[in-house]
């Protein structure tokens, strides 16, 4: 199962964009693979790659993510994160692991009671990740 995710935002303050692209499939037990040419065409070159090593790492986060929140009899899947595409001006913290976690849920039909969301300044909110006091 495939699916594919765009962040795109606009507040008063900034853009935030980030796309990714996964294949989801059964497997004995989950997994997170990225594919070798993951920023094919579609990714503008980044100096020295700096930006690369954290879209890499945000896309991994989001979608373990994805698949921690799933229901605990459904989390054998295994995600492999086909494209990612950012742009260095407008991808900010935390934008290509929001991408990736939608597309896995996109990939899969699922979604919780609690998915991430974009504050009122662009930000990605994970809420499964807050500690009781950043409730407040």
């Amino acid at each position: 199962m495939d699916g594919i995710f765009r962040l795109r935002r606009q507040t008063n303050r900034w853009a935030r964009f980030a796309e990714v692209r996964v294949r989801v499939v059964p497997a004995a037990s989950a997994g997170v693979v990225v594919r070798a040419d993951v920023f094919r065409g579609s990714h503008p070159a980044v100096a020295d790659g700096a930006g690369d090593a954290g879209a890499l790492a945000e896309a991994r986060a989001g979608a373990w993510y994805a698949l921690r929140e799933l229901p605990v009899g459904v989390r054998s899947w295994s995600v492999e994160i086909t494209e990612i595409a950012v742009a260095p001006a407008d991808s900010g913290p935390g934008d290509v692991k929001f991408a990736a976690v939608h597309a896995v849920w996109q990939a899969l039909g699922h979604l919780p009671s609690r998915p991430p969301f974009t504050g009122e300044d662009g930000n990605p909110v994970f809420p499964a990740e807050e500690t009781p006091d950043q409730g407040r």
